[in-house]
């Protein structure tokens, strides 16, 4: 609805009101080139309006695009923001609404701005706030008025809203362009970041291995004026993990921090760890500084940690970023690990047998629907530091940790990871086996194992045959013996014979 018209006011008197109305709505467009003196008529108090609010992020580079209070001019190219709350307060003067039909009102207004914590200028007060309104998907909202002037304040908006919209004030109606605007467009822009937590796929399969968490965050654009007073990105890791020591990345706890795939250099900022909590603070010089251009892109810090026990199996992780005094937590991830227990017995008597010594090797195909036909591949695994396992007193030995899944990579969160198991020396006295009859293929799940993961058979060793005693051996032997004893008598009493015979 639009007021037009010719009314008595004197004309001098209303390109000052004009004037006054203008300088009231910087939130609106702030490239808006300088507007003529409209033609005014008289207001009609009992008239109705609406503030029609377009929420979007800041607009960044050096040529933002600006739209006019009656809702023309180009399409903003910034994302419209859901979610955010606006409430608008008739502003009173002397406890009564400000009155628009009296010019002398309207030479109050110039340059009247309200406080940053949505309250009411020097002089002014509040009266009963109307009905709050929330934007829709792309960031537009409506709030019924009637002919006043209104404080609008943004009163609530999602986690994601960093740089929450300056509480402006506004008439209905508003001159432009030599009209009256019953309808009034605004633009009240927003910085948002978004932070997500992941994890790089997993190189050490062995419990002493280390995990990395990418965090990433996005750089908030602000609003002209404004500078980032803190930008703290940190991963309170899980008590199985501790922080992989300075030495070997950006910090204590820290690989690597980047900006849009750059190396950040170390002036910008600080890594600190506390218990748990490993801690990246930008510095105020040159690091937030440095921020407030690159609006809009990405900060990557990559936390790492070793993995140090594994409890139950699961270990869970979530990371936060602090801007500007409000924490923003990612995403939960999750690191799954399980332990394996190998038993060794003898094939013959079921008896367990120390002394057997293991190698653990990674399946070609770690997440075969069978592990049964899993074949070994790379080096034997280093499990908290030891790469053989001897069976104990009991037959038994447990490989403390090996890795299972996360819930980020490869099959997320799989039940179950394929491995083989390799004999390397059997206990004393049974025999060892080689090539294919020493691998053992066999399935770690998430967890510890309540019994026993593989059992591992052993033979004896083959060993030379005793002489043998009161059996048909020893029948032979007498045997052979009386055989030899009549041969032997036989031969001499031949001999006899020929001796007479000569004799004779």
């Amino acid at each position: 609805m639009r007021q037009n018209g010719t009314g008595g006011t004197p004309k001098r008197a209303l390109a000052a009101l004009a004037a006054a109305a203008l300088a009231l709505l910087g939130t609106v467009a702030a490239a808006t080139p300088a507007l003529a003196a409209p033609a005014l008529g008289g207001i009609d108090p009992d008239a109705s309006g609406s503030i029609i609010v377009h929420k979007h992020e800041h607009q960044t580079g050096s040529d933002p695009v600006s739209q006019n209070p009656d809702g023309s001019g180009t399409a903003i190219p910034t994302p419209g923001i859901g979610g955010v709350e606006f409430t608008a307060f008739p502003l009173l003067k002397d406890g009564q609404p400000v009155d628009l039909s009296d010019p002398a009102a309207w030479d109050g207004l110039d340059g009247l701005q309200a406080g940053a914590d949505c309250t009411a200028p020097a002089g002014y007060t509040l009266g009963t706030a109307l009905p709050a309104v929330t934007t829709a998907g792309d960031g537009s909202a409506t709030i019924p008025v009637d002919v006043g002037v209104y404080v609008v304040c943004e009163t609530a908006a999602p986690d994601a809203v960093v740089d929450r919209a300056a509480p402006f004030i506004v008439t209905v109606p508003f001159p432009f362009e030599g009209q009256w605007l019953t309808d009034v467009h605004v633009y009240p822009k927003n910085g948002v970041t978004s932070v997500v937590k992941t994890i790089s796929a997993q190189q050490g399969l062995g419990l002493g291995s280390v995990v990395e968490f990418p965090v990433t965050v996005t750089i908030p654009a602000l609003a002209a004026g404004r500078s980032f007073s803190s930008f703290d990105i940190a991963d309170q890791l899980d008590p199985r993990l501790t922080p992989v020591p300075a030495g070997s990345g950006a910090g204590v706890g820290v690989k690597s921090i980047t900006v849009d795939g750059t190396p950040v250099a170390p002036a910008n900022f600080s890594v600190s760890a506390s218990g748990q909590t490993v801690t990246v603070a930008f510095t105020p010089t040159p690091g937030l500084a440095t921020l407030s251009t690159l609006a809009g892109k990405q900060v990557v810090v990559t936390f790492q940690a070793t993995v140090t026990s594994i409890g139950t199996g699961v270990i869970e992780n979530t990371a936060f970023d602090s801007v500007n005094g409000k924490r923003y937590t990612t995403n939960t991830v999750r690191s799954n690990w399980g332990d394996l227990v190998v038993e060794k017995v003898d094939a013959t008597r079921d008896a367990t047998l120390a002394g057997a010594r293991f190698e653990v090797y990674a399946a070609a195909a770690p997440y075969a629907a069978d592990c049964a036909s899993a074949t070994p591949t790379g080096a034997a695994l280093q499990v908290s530091g030891e790469s053989t396992f001897t069976t104990g007193s009991d037959g038994r030995v447990t490989v403390p940790g090996l890795f299972v899944s996360d819930s980020e990579n490869d099959t997320k969160n799989a039940a179950q990871r394929c491995y083989v198991l390799k004999e390397i020396t059997a206990p004393a006295g049974y025999v060892t086996p080689t090539g294919a009859a020493a691998l053992f293929p066999v399935a770690v799940t998430t967890g510890q194992t309540a019994g026993v993961d593989i059992t591992v058979e052993n033979v004896q060793q083959r060993v030379p045959e005793l002489p043998l005693t009161g059996s048909s051996g020893a029948l032979l032997l007498s045997v052979a013996g009386g055989a030899l004893l009549i041969a032997a008598a036989g031969t001499g009493i031949l001999v006899s014979r020929r001796r007479t015979a000569r004799s004779e």
